[in-house]
């Protein structure tokens, strides 16, 4: 069934990222969910789902109702949410993103909005792990030093459960991840080479959830406005400089925002990073990473140098 409006459906029972324009939900006969299927990331909204990804799923959803009709998520016990109930929607359909929206709302009101709020439905890369895109819950890649990595999960292993949430899919595996504490253990379940589920413990660091929230319409309010660019530096000029070729170097421009000046910069500063940080880019990625990195309201203490002397300034992101 292909449900097109996000109103009358219970927000406790259909929990996932609404942020996005498509998920698929696997019920058994009582209506309890067996998988999902969707998910995206910062790159576009089609990388981490294929037809043979969907297909593959669908056939574990249908093997999983026949040998493991348990292994299911239990309805909620919790009195139903529904969207039109949040408030935002206004007239017409209500978009999954104003879902969000609404509930952002909510938070700021009641003081429940903190500063790692924005960081939902982390990825697997966050603690490690690589889904295979064409295979469900298949490890294709586990990242060296990773939390996953620490757990002794490995290429090839099959995973099964992330926390209380079973797992057949990409965005089951987010599901149990968005569930997962902020700091801490999670357990996660998995097989490999033979039908015998394995555990482990991932060790989860502070702010392992961050993600990239520039492609996110309801956080568009979050993604911060850089107040500096220029042109680059070329190649003579860092050397003179003692700058590696690499590095990020650019002269601001004469044009400068209030906001720069405010802060003490002027044109003609060069601008060389944040403290701190060894940044390869040009100026262009230096926007788009501090807009990756970092949220409004935020201080960037930003490295420059002016007439030979490198100094630091602080400067508050404000909103674009």
């Amino acid at each position: 069934m292909r449900v097109t409006r996000i109103e009358g459906s219970d927000l406790n029972q259909f929990k996932f990222d609404y942020d996005l324009t498509f998920m698929v939900f696997f019920l058994d006969s009582q209506g309890r969910i067996v998988s999902r299927y969707g998910g995206r990331d910062s790159r576009n909204a089609d990388n981490r789902q294929s037809l043979e990804g969907l297909a593959h799923v669908m056939s574990e959803v249908a093997r999983t109702c026949s040998e493991e009709p348990d292994r299911v998520i239990p309805k909620p016990t919790a009195k139903p949410v529904f969207a039109e109930g949040l408030g935002g929607g206004g007239r017409g359909c209500m978009h999954c993103h104003q879902v969000q929206e609404a509930i952002n709302r909510n938070l700021a009101r009641n003081f429940d909005w903190d500063p790692e709020t924005p960081w939902r439905y982390p990825l697997p890369e966050n603690v490690g792990v690589r889904l295979h895109v064409d295979r469900g819950s298949l490890v294709e890649k586990v990242i060296p030093g990773s939390p996953a990595a620490k757990a002794g999960i490995q290429p090839g292993d099959k995973i099964r459960q992330v926390g209380n949430i079973p797992v057949l899919s990409f965005a089951d595996m987010q599901q149990g991840l968005e569930e997962a504490p902020r700091e801490g253990k999670l357990k996660i379940v998995y097989q490999r080479q033979s039908l015998k589920d394995l555990e482990a413990t991932l060790e989860l660091p502070p702010k392992w959830k961050k993600t990239d929230i520039t492609w996110r319409t309801s956080l568009r309010g979050l993604v911060p406005t850089v107040p500096l660019a220029g042109k680059n530096l070329t190649a003579e000029e860092k050397a003179k400089l003692g700058l590696p070729e690499k590095a990020l170097a650019f002269r601001q421009r004469d044009s400068i925002t209030q906001v720069a000046t405010a802060a003490g910069f002027k044109p003609g500063d060069i601008i060389l990073g944040v403290e701190g940080k060894d940044l390869e880019m040009d100026t262009y990625g230096f926007q788009d990473w501090v807009r990756r990195e970092f949220l409004v309201g935020d201080t960037l203490k930003v490295t420059l140098m002016r007439d030979g002397k490198r100094m630091v300034l602080p400067v508050v992101l404000g909103r674009r």
